[in-house]
């Protein structure tokens, strides 16, 4: 129970933390964003303290069911935390990952609410490669974060230049070509990731199905092939956001990648919580 209570606090700490960014970049208040990094921080500093006790307890291990989600929201926030601690504009990015953070602490409560068991089972004993796959699922969401967070704040820095807006010179960000360059080095390091974790991924599965094979088995794996698909589909929309960022940037517009990268990030979001389920 307590650890319900302190990822429920997380949760509106991350939610707080939020709107004071929000506050301080659109009104300019100093004072507003200052609060909102030191929420930020406590919130992951709890959020921190959340995971080490939910990995000494006795809910199994943390690579399966609602903890793959929570541990996700975790990854998120550590990355963000980061870019507070070593950049003097990574506001931005504390408000856009802040909602999203909080949003998966509940999901990840609600999964456990609605089936208790899912917290507790043996695929780690079965697989020991499942580590280093979900890992890198982390990092490479991680990095997709930030890859869409930046579009996002391109996005709304587009919109203050195309309205002349004198916000524009006051903004808690970093400047629009840190913005690009921040947005498609990330998410090329992610596809890079990414691509490391399908491939632990579809050795297993050819694995598991020549067993399966092998033994006579009865049933299969059609289980996975959702997750196959929606990986297969991450891959290509940060693929084509990667070789439109590098190889051919005039091929359309930032706003246009923006969205791609926007859209690439709610479809990783779509694969962990297909996933975890």
């Amino acid at each position: 129970m307590v650890i319900f209570y302190a990822e429920i606090l997380c949760a509106l700490l991350y939610g707080i933390a939020s709107a004071l960014a929000a506050h301080g970049i659109l009104r300019d208040r100093a004072a507003s964003a200052r609060l909102a990094q030191i929420v930020f921080l406590v919130a992951a500093g709890l959020h921190s303290v959340v995971i080490g006790m939910e990995s000494v307890s006795t809910d199994g291990t943390l690579l399966s069911g609602p903890n793959i989600i929570m541990l996700a929201s975790w990854v998120l926030a550590v990355v963000t935390s980061v870019g507070l601690v070593v950049t003097k504009r990574g506001l931005g990015f504390a408000l856009a990952v802040g909602p999203v953070v909080a949003l998966l602490i509940v999901v990840s409560q609600w999964l456990k609410i609605l089936d208790p068991t899912a917290a507790d089972n043996m695929a780690f004993y079965q697989w020991p490669l499942l580590v280093p796959h979900i890992v890198l699922v982390f990092i490479a969401c991680a990095c997709f974060a930030v890859s869409a967070a930046a579009s996002g704040m391109l996005l709304y820095q587009r919109r203050l230049m195309a309205r002349r807006s004198a916000k524009l010179f006051s903004l808690a960000t970093p400047a629009f070509d840190t913005l690009t360059t921040i947005a498609r080095w990330s998410a090329l390091v992610g596809l890079i990731v990414f691509s490391g974790a399908m491939l632990i991924g579809f050795t297993h599965m050819v694995a598991l199905s020549a067993a399966m094979a092998q033994s006579h088995c009865v049933g299969g794996i059609g289980y996975l092939w959702p997750r196959i698909a929606l990986s297969l589909l991450v891959a290509a929309a940060w693929g084509a956001y990667a070789v439109l960022s590098f190889l051919a940037p005039c091929a359309v517009g930032t706003r246009a990648r923006a969205l791609l990268s926007i859209g690439g990030f709610a479809t990783t979001i779509a694969l962990i919580a297909l996933s975890a389920g």
